[in-house]
């Protein structure tokens, strides 16, 4: 592909340290049934021998270094170095079926250009677990905006996501910083952009569940929670007053699962003070069971 050509899709993958799983992820998107994409591959940062990995992939692959400043910033470098449409991304220890990208493609083709896309997943340990799954019927649900599809809890994470370049560009980007739930951030600031589709079927992205996933490092998705809670508290997610109540009910989710497994880690503080900070979000969604359970489980487990 030549400097002044352009793909439909630009497939944005961080990684970091992951000698082991980078080629699998590779292989998964190279062997897709739609051909119209380009590969963007962040190293920030491996000391592992991840950069030899992505050398054997050399003429197919876009390669681009940084030092380690966390998975939000790789993002940001592949979607400015991006020439595609829309920016899918995927995780460098998940992989994708043969259809995804022919699923992605159809949808946007059929529902007017959304400006966010989501994609099933299913969770695996064991290569053998993922080996069975064929496709079906694509089934979607279509609505005008993310904000709008979080009241009926649904979530997107950033391996589940396709956005549209110039949209991504202009909410800024992934959050930097070394922390968790930099997804979550990034698509309450797209909260209000027109067009979200949830594809529920088929399977899209298969999820590998692992002890190096970065999603088990707890400290880390506390900070991430910290930086939503003072995002919405000085007002820089959108919609304003009339869609506060979105606001809370996407965030008081992700926020109320995190107190429970402090609880479970002995993390009484942490878990306080997130569950004193959201009390008002969550008295006005009228979660009492919520509200009377925690301070019961908080006494249980001391």
């Amino acid at each position: 592909m030549g400097p002044w050509e352009m793909s439909f899709f630009s497939v944005v993958i961080p990684t970091y340290n992951r000698v082991r799983l980078i080629r699998k992820a590779l292989d998964s998107v190279l062997g897709q049934d739609y051909q119209d994409f380009e590969i963007i591959v962040v190293d920030d940062g491996s000391t592992d021998g991840t950069e030899h990995v992505l050398e054997c992939f050399a003429g197919k692959i876009r390669i681009f270094h940084q030092e380690n400043h966390g998975p939000g910033a790789a993002r940001n470098l592949g979607a400015q170095k991006s020439r595609g449409e829309y920016i899918a991304f995927l995780d460098s220890d998940d992989c994708w079926f043969p259809w995804t990208l022919a699923t992605y493609a159809r949808m946007i083709a059929e529902m007017d250009r959304p400006n966010v896309l989501c994609g099933a997943l299913i969770r695996f340990r064991l290569e053998g677990e993922i080996a069975a799954i064929q496709s079906q019927p694509v089934t979607s649900f279509y609505f005008p905006d993310y904000f709008a599809a979080g009241r009926h809890g649904l979530y997107c994470g950033s391996g589940q996501m396709v956005v549209r370049r110039d949209t991504l560009l202009a909410v800024g980007g992934f959050a930097d910083g070394k922390f968790n739930a930099e997804d979550h951030d990034l698509v309450m600031r797209l909260g209000v952009a027109p067009g979200f589709v949830n594809v529920t079927a088929p399977a899209m992205i298969a999820y590998r569940q692992h002890s190096e996933a970065a999603t088990r490092d707890l400290a880390k998705t506390y900070t991430g929670a910290r930086h939503l809670l003072q995002m919405e508290q000085a007002g820089r997610y959108p919609g304003g007053k009339s869609r506060r109540r979105d606001r809370w009910q996407i965030l008081s989710q992700h926020i109320r699962s995190l107190t429970l497994e402090l609880l479970r880690e002995k993390e009484y503080r942490k878990a306080w003070a997130l569950y004193q900070q959201t009390f008002v979000w969550n008295l006005a969604l009228g979660r009492f069971r919520y509200l009377a359970g925690f301070p019961l489980q908080a006494a249980l487990k001391r």
